[in-house]
């Protein structure tokens, strides 16, 4: 009786290690898959980061751009009733050059 307890001692440590190594290998799955996540959030933050620098860029140079153009204006607006036609004329054409910049960034940042 003794020679068969020792067998079934035996029998449920192997089936316990058998168990043991299943779970460590489902484990082992999961870390390599978090691990790949993790590798593909790296990647996906540093391209938004590019993408957030390269925006700035570009409102920077838009923000110069209305700089410069606030300028003319106030230079025109010191010429007030000398040629208000042409004053008046530039100013439209100042928006609107404005307006479609905005739209042509707006179809390069989509």
């Amino acid at each position: 009786m003794a020679w068969n307890e020792k067998d079934r001692s035996r029998g449920d440590e192997e089936l316990l290690q058998g168990e043991n190594d299943r779970l460590m290998e489902d484990l082992a799955s999961k870390v390599t898959h978090l691990n790949h996540i993790a590798v593909d959030l790296r990647d996906e933050a540093k391209d938004q980061v590019n993408m957030v620098d390269d925006s700035a860029g570009v409102f920077e140079m838009a923000s110069a751009l209305l700089g410069n153009s606030f300028k003319r204006v106030q230079g025109m607006k010191r010429l007030r009733g000398q040629n208000c036609k042409l004053t008046c004329y530039f100013t439209l054409f100042v928006i609107v050059f404005l307006f479609v910049v905005y739209l042509l960034l707006d179809k390069v940042m989509s």
